[in-house]
């Protein structure tokens, strides 16, 4: 059994649960501090107007049992990721999956989930793209090609602002699930999926880079 961390709950982190969850023979930790609100709802489409207002760990959770995930194999953790909570949320991991749109959690997961020897995927979408990046240990990092968070004078959009196709969390959020199953068996860190476009119907292109040289997050 492979035990999953999937850090956001929402347009991203439902695709990823409903896909983890039907490959079957895994255990999932589901982490996001946040409540449904009705806004979600056109893209985040675990939720119905009767989960406005709870936790979305909570809703994600019991959705999920009601697809069959035996009973005991989901954590609902409502909880926001970072230093001080990472040892209680990654206690027995295997895989980090993180689907936020938060930029400060995504460094985090790198960061966090490197400092502790784990694989992960790190997921964004805007509009009708999106990209999905797998890292492991030894390979290249997020940090390696992003560096850092933008300033706070530079803020990057969330998805309400940015504005996102709902059909397209489904195409991103399918790929980081099966990215994240990809490094549990196995596979390679240091790429980069890019989807320009998800109407399109092009194939995502795969993008691999070297380590950085100094990078502070893995060391190179």
């Amino acid at each position: 059994m492979t035990h999953f961390a999937l850090i956001g709950a929402g347009g991203l982190g439902g695709p990823v649960a409903y896909a983890l969850a039907a490959a079957g023979q895994h255990s999932l930790v589901i982490c996001d501090p946040d409540r449904v609100d009705l806004g979600n709802l056109q893209r985040q489409v675990q939720f119905t107007t009767a989960d406005v207002g709870r936790p979305k760990v909570q809703a994600l959770g019991d959705e999920l049992e009601r697809r069959g995930a035996p009973r005991g194999s989901i954590r609902p953790m409502a909880i926001r990721f970072e230093a001080g909570t990472a040892d209680r949320i990654l206690e027995g991991i295997d895989v980090v999956i993180e689907g936020s749109d938060d930029p400060a959690t995504k460094f985090a997961v790198n960061d966090l989930a490197l400092a502790r020897g784990l694989p992960f995927a790190i997921g964004g979408v805007e509009r009708y793209g999106g990209q999905v990046f797998a890292g492991r240990p030894g390979a290249a990092c997020y940090r390696c090609l992003f560096e850092s968070p933008p300033l706070d004078s530079d803020p990057t959009p969330s998805c309400a602002d940015a504005g996102v196709l709902g059909a397209s969390v489904a195409v991103i959020g399918g790929l980081l699930a099966r990215t994240g199953l990809d490094l549990a068996a196995g596979g390679e860190g240091g790429e980069l999926l890019v989807v320009d476009d998800t109407a399109s119907g092009s194939p995502p292109r795969k993008v691999r880079y070297n380590p950085r040289p100094g990078c502070p997050a893995c060391r190179t």
